[in-house]
């Protein structure tokens, strides 16, 4: 008989030391000094320490409560294929309606339309020829683009590396992200937030450049010189009445001071008369900049209805680098953008991504030591690349993210295998999450957050602190009343719950699960379920000692009858506990989680570890009676 339970005897060995390995890293967690993690930290080591501990969710660790909601309007004007004023003041006096929670985008812009007599198949004449037909198509895609946002922000959120994240729709079109044990908010906004719209850019070559800036330095000076032309005296002019489309260059930039050294080069403002855009303007080695402090004042002259103008026929356009930068004159303590003007039109955007990976720079390049974020492209991506820089040898080509240039290097030769890489990020944390939104995709259509709370940790410890007194009173009561009940019975039974909650934990711990308050109300649950079957059972042998038989065939004859009431009854809860976990999200499904794993291991440490110590205590010696 000893030597039928020796398999037994392994089995139970190796689950033990598997559930102490696994339970190890959350008890040396929980006992580390805030100077240890930190040490750990720095040495790159806590990340692979909190991997393999039980996560806490937001009930219990704080952390951030997002509440975000598409941009229903913005979308609208991205999916039409031709846009202009009419359109535009139709989709702003929607969204100015829909403000009101009891209207809808659709309902208001659809009254719009109709009362305007607007012809919305000019516009939309991909999505049907009737209003009817096109606004319908209009709402699938609008959920289409919701659905689409909520599984690309649980990509990102997945690989941001967020325990256990809520990631949920809210009515139509606005979606709750939970991010427990969040430390750096602002990054974790702008990763949920951030388009990740990449593009590739030729960068127009210096004569070209030079050209289109000259003919805005005409048309800025021609509207600004007509705009300064005195009013007749009969109608003097007001001193709170301006003209948007005539501002003045004092107006536009303030008050100047003047030049000093030579007064013949006249004043600030003189240069600006006379050269309005490119009196903004530095040279910087290899390209053309603004000082930061006057980028607001290029970006109002860039929106003049006549540098739109000049833009459009030129099918060209500026961008700004990504980030202002220090020039090496020690002498200039002024920060400067560099100014891009690039074609129109991309030539690669960021749909051909096929691998984005965020590293250092090797040695042997520009960027050594530094942040960069290599690509892979896909097969239509390879062959347009190799076809664009190999078709523009010795020109630049700008990789532009988010409308911001991160960088514009020079083509040196034609690069077949679809691979290249992004330069210019702050630290090592923005190339990963800009790897991180590529390689999820970008956002169909844009989000606002509209609502932001940061739950603190104390109500956390609280919760935790609660919940833990709850488990440990009613496992207290639940083993004295076993071994007040069932004497010695009850010690094995009081054992196989220990074991039963220690191996639910580790479970929690190897999936990376998270431990929520339904969670702790689960383990509370599963205190109770598990000690079930041991009554069951227990039941089963007192029935069968009155019978008259000896304990050990009690005690198989006990274990042997119970075994079929025990699976109804757990079966039946474990399938209780697949449909929440399906159909459930957040918190229910931690409360699922628990429930399940620990109905599981309450059969096994009932049926299989009792039997086998039962087993064990019956053979060593020949028995009369049994303390049950």
């Amino acid at each position: 008989m000893q030597h039928n339970l020796t398999p037994r005897y392994l089995i139970i060995s190796v689950i033990l030391a598997w559930a102490v390995y696994a339970l190890l890293p959350t008890w040396q967690y929980q006992n580390m000094t805030e100077d240890k993690k930190e040490e750990l930290r720095t040495a790159g080591e806590l990340e692979r320490v909190d991997s393999r501990i039980i996560r806490q969710g937001l009930d219990l660790k704080g952390g951030m409560y997002i509440v975000l909601e598409a941009d229903i309007p913005a979308l609208m004007g991205n999916l039409a294929s031709l846009k202009d004023d009419r359109l535009e003041t139709i989709i702003e006096g929607a969204q100015k309606k829909s403000t009101n929670p009891d209207v809808d985008f659709f309902t208001a812009f659809e009254e719009d339309v109709k009362t305007d007599g607007i012809k919305l198949s000019r516009y939309y004449h991909e999505y049907g020829a009737s209003l009817d037909d096109i606004i319908t198509a209009l709402k699938d895609e609008a959920d289409d683009a919701i659905n689409r946002v909520l599984e690309i922000l649980q990509n990102r959120v997945d690989q941001f590396g967020v325990s256990e994240p809520t990631i949920q729709k809210q009515g139509k079109h606005r979606i709750v992200v939970e991010l427990a044990g969040i430390q750096d908010s602002e990054r974790a906004r702008a990763l949920l937030q951030s388009t990740a719209l990449l593009e590739f850019y030729l960068v127009k070559n210096i004569a070209v450049t030079n050209e289109i800036i000259a003919q805005l330095d005409d048309v800025l000076r021609e509207k600004t010189d007509s705009s300064e032309q005195p009013e007749p005296e009969e109608k003097p002019a007001k001193k709170d009445e301006k003209d948007d489309e005539s501002t003045t260059v004092s107006e536009l930039f303030g008050d100047s001071e003047p030049v000093t050294g030579d007064t013949s080069q006249g004043t600030i403002d003189d240069i600006f008369a006379d050269a309005p855009f490119s009196g903004l303007l530095t040279a910087l080695p290899g390209d053309m900049g603004i000082e930061e402090k006057n980028v607001y004042a290029l970006k109002k002259l860039l929106t003049r209805p006549e540098a739109q103008s000049k833009l459009a026929n030129a099918n060209g356009q500026f961008l700004f680098s990504q980030e202002a930068q220090s020039t090496t004159n020690v002498n200039d303590p002024e920060k400067y953008y560099r100014l891009y003007y690039l074609e129109n039109r991309p030539e690669l955007t960021g749909g051909i991504v096929d691998e984005a990976r965020a590293d250092l720079g090797t040695l042997g390049g520009g960027s050594a030591g530094q942040p960069v974020v290599s690509l892979a492209m896909n097969s239509e991506g390879s062959r347009t690349w190799s076809r664009v820089t190999g078709a523009n040898v010795g020109e630049r080509i700008a990789i532009v993210l988010d409308k911001k240039v991160h960088m514009a290097p020079s083509i040196r030769e034609k690069i077949p295998g679809g691979r290249t890489q992004i330069e210019g990020f702050a630290d090592i944390n923005e190339a990963k999450d800009i790897a991180i939104i590529l390689r999820a995709g970008a956002l169909p259509a844009p989000v606002n957050i509209i609502e932001e709370r940061i739950v603190g940790p104390s109500l956390g410890a609280d919760s935790i602190a609660q919940g833990t007194q709850a488990v440990l009173i009613g496992l207290a009561l639940v083993l004295i009343f076993m071994l007040v009940y069932y004497k010695l019975a009850g010690t094995l039974a009081d054992f196989a719950l220990i074991w039963n909650i220690l191996l639910v934990l580790a479970v929690l711990a190897s999936l990376q699960a998270t431990l929520t308050l339904p969670g702790i109300a689960g383990l509370i649950l599963t205190v109770g379920m598990s000690i079930d079957a041991n009554v069951i059972i227990f039941e089963r042998i007192r029935e069968e000692l009155r019978k008259g038989k000896t304990p050990k065939t009690a005690i198989d004859s006990g274990y042997d009858r119970a075994l079929t009431a025990i699976i109804d009854a757990n079966v039946t809860t474990l399938i209780a506990s697949l449909v929440l976990y399906q159909f459930g999200t957040g918190p229910i499904k931690g409360f699922a989680t628990v429930l399940f794993w620990g109905i599981l291991i309450s059969m096994f440490t009932a049926v299989f570890i009792t039997r086998t110590i039962f087993s064990a205590y019956v053979s060593r010696k020949t028995l009369t009676s049994l303390s049950i």
